[in-house]
């Protein structure tokens, strides 16, 4: 009996992986559990956006390659938006195509593991410690764009490696302390930095509550 060879009508071809951790999950390990809200992710230079999978949170960068290969190019800028406005990427997001894939193939090759930043959009788990702060300048104009950092342990600088986040337009953020334990309602005293230490700021400590949201108001140099 000979065998009937059927074409193919399609074929898939993975390029690019995609998972995304709150930045205040610090550091990153097999438990952090993955940013579930909606997000759109793609290439707009290729006009191409990226498949999310609901089971594992993921965004797969596939082509359909029969009758051509996958989209290439060193550097390409990716676009993340999420849909209610409440996670952005203060850092820029590129990808060479095609990746180094291992002989067989590993998840590694293809999985990009990458923080965005909660924004003031965000509304905190009940029960989690954070931050709702306001900076202003010394004429009482908010300052946009700043890099801040907060800390506990009374240590006069922060932790290495330690997340941060930028004030917006309004001079607004939110810092998020996801990981603090302990009982809620009990004070805690959070060191302060603007600009990697660049920017005088004032107050440089506060107290706050655990298991609540605070609202702060800084003013820089």
């Amino acid at each position: 009996m000979t065998s009937v060879f059927v074409a193919p009508l399609l074929r898939r071809s993975l390029a690019a992986v995609f998972r995304f951790y709150d930045a205040f999950y610090f550091p990153i390990d097999d438990r952090t559990p993955p940013i579930d809200a909606a997000l759109e992710v793609a290439i707009p230079s290729l006009g191409w956006t990226a498949l999310r999978n609901e089971a594992d949170a993921t965004y797969r960068f596939s082509a359909l390659t029969l009758e051509q290969p996958v989209p290439s190019g060193p550097a390409l800028a990716v676009q993340v938006v999420s849909a209610r406005g409440d996670y952005v990427s203060f850092e820029p997001i590129v990808l060479t195509l095609p990746r180094a894939v291992s002989t067989p193939p590993r998840r590694s090759d293809y999985l990009i593991a990458l923080p965005l930043w909660p924004t003031t959009a965000f509304r905190p788990p009940g029960f989690e410690t954070a931050v709702y702060g306001r900076i202003l300048s010394p004429t009482a104009q908010p300052v946009a764009d700043l890099r801040v950092r907060a800390w506990t342990g009374g240590a006069p600088l922060p932790p290495p490696g330690s997340p941060y986040t930028r004030s917006n337009a309004q001079g607004e953020f939110l810092f998020r302390f996801p990981l603090l334990k302990g009982a809620a309602g009990r004070t805690e005293s959070i060191s302060l930095q603007l600009a990697d230490g660049a920017v005088a700021v004032a107050p440089a400590s506060v107290l706050i509550t655990r298991g609540q949201t605070q609202i702060i108001e800084l003013q820089r140099s």
